[in-house]
């Protein structure tokens, strides 16, 4: 898988990241009007195919809010050109001016192991221009607190938030995630995510947070803040909200959660 990484939000996929890298380096009007973005990408390209890694696509090392309306354009440039993309054509890609520095054969391998899989290219390219336009790769659903509140539970076993348990009494049973979401004070919520243990001396089981923060839940989106310094750290969507159900990410992760009054579980 690869990812995206757009201000806050990660967009995974299949392979895309030197496609994309490619195309945006062989934008003349790119390297024209931003030359600093430009040679930092380069840079950044360069690393990739001297380990032969093309696993993520960092934009947040040359996107700013100042920029982003420049980087909408050169994306949109590129993506009304997409039937005429240069990674259309294998000999017109080895012949780019990025590689002419390079090993031969080993740019080859890496350019057909890195095109042979390339994603829909719509589907990227939407993808790309959503993050940017809108700072998420999803269409939210804007929801009123009252409608989160209560409790929830993730949909299926997952290690993400796994905490460390050495050195302690517990061991876990499963890996789904207990959601509270509760009042706090003004426009704030709390934020707490539980996994299920079991504690070997005392034989008990019990809930544990393995997750906290304070939250607003406004236009579609959880704003967390630290839980004690009350100090923003990233907001994450809120969509496919269907009464029962939502789906948010916490951290890089994403996850379903299902009201868990109504889980038969």
């Amino acid at each position: 898988m690869n990812l995206l990484r757009i201000f806050d939000q990660t967009f995974t996929e299949r392979k895309f990241v030197f496609f994309i890298l490619f195309e945006l380096l062989n934008n003349a009007e790119f390297e024209e009007t931003m030359p600093l973005e430009y040679a930092k990408l380069v840079s950044d390209f360069n690393d990739k195919l001297r380990y032969g890694s093309f696993s993520e696509l960092n934009l947040n090392t040359v996107l700013t809010q100042e920029n982003k309306a420049s980087f909408i354009k050169i994306f949109e440039s590129i993506n009304s050109n997409r039937f005429n993309l240069v990674s259309n054509d294998l000999n017109e890609v080895l012949r780019s001016k990025l590689f002419l520095n390079h090993d031969r054969k080993k740019i080859g391998r890496i350019v057909y192991e890195q095109l042979e899989n390339k994603i829909n290219v719509t589907t990227i390219f939407n993808a790309i221009l959503n993050g940017l336009k809108f700072e998420t790769f999803y269409e939210v659903s804007n929801v009123s607190p009252a409608d989160l509140l209560g409790e929830w539970i993730s949909v299926k076993e997952t290690g993400q938030l796994r905490i460390n348990y050495n050195m302690t009494d517990w061991m876990p049973l499963g890996s789904k995630i207990e959601l509270h979401i509760e009042p706090l004070k003004d426009d704030f919520y709390k934020f707490i995510g539980y996994a299920t243990v079991h504690n070997y001396v005392t034989k008990e089981i019990l809930q544990i947070s393995v997750h906290e923060t304070n939250v607003q839940i406004k236009n579609g989106f959880f704003y967390h803040y630290h839980f004690e310094a009350n100090e923003l750290i990233y907001k994450k969507p809120i969509y496919e909200f269907e009464n029962d159900t939502f789906k948010t990410a916490i951290y890089q992760y994403d996850f379903v959660f299902k009201r868990k009054n109504n889980n038969k579980e």
